[in-house]
């Protein structure tokens, strides 16, 4: 019988590199808790059989919760370029319609901002700066 919460090769880990979709959306509850929640897009790029170059964008609901939540609330705005290092949870739950709903959340653990999303300075010039990093 194998038992997961022993064995010594259980990992749930996972390093995201791609754009955000929005800025985050901040939750704060009664008992003081906060969470922050955003998408963020990857993509992966081949060639079919036909030799055409395809694309597949993916999205991924990030979410952070506790002590982190400021600092994603403060760094992370749309059309940055992040990593999220965390791991992934799954839910399900049933909605007022009375059907059961499978979700896949990536809880952040740690990010780093790769570059920052592009703003047009007093000139009308795009600027972007890199390089922030939020971690443990």
């Amino acid at each position: 019988m194998f038992r997961a919460a022993l064995s010594p090769f259980s990992v749930n880990k996972v390093i995201l590199v791609g754009g955000v979709g929005s800025d985050p959306r901040i939750v704060e509850f009664d008992n003081g808790g906060k969470l922050a929640d955003f998408p963020l897009a990857t993509s992966r790029r081949y060639k079919d059989k036909e030799g055409n170059l395809v694309e597949n964008t993916a999205w991924h609901k990030i979410q952070f919760r506790g002590d982190r939540v400021d600092s994603v609330a403060n760094l992370i705005k749309k059309g940055a370029f992040i990593q999220v290092d965390g791991s992934i949870r799954y839910d399900t739950y049933t909605n007022k319609q009375g059907v059961e709903v499978h979700q896949t959340q990536i809880m952040g653990d740690s990010f780093t901002i790769l570059a920052f999303p592009k703003r047009k300075d007093a000139e009308g010039e795009a600027e972007g700066k890199q390089g922030a990093e939020e971690d443990e």
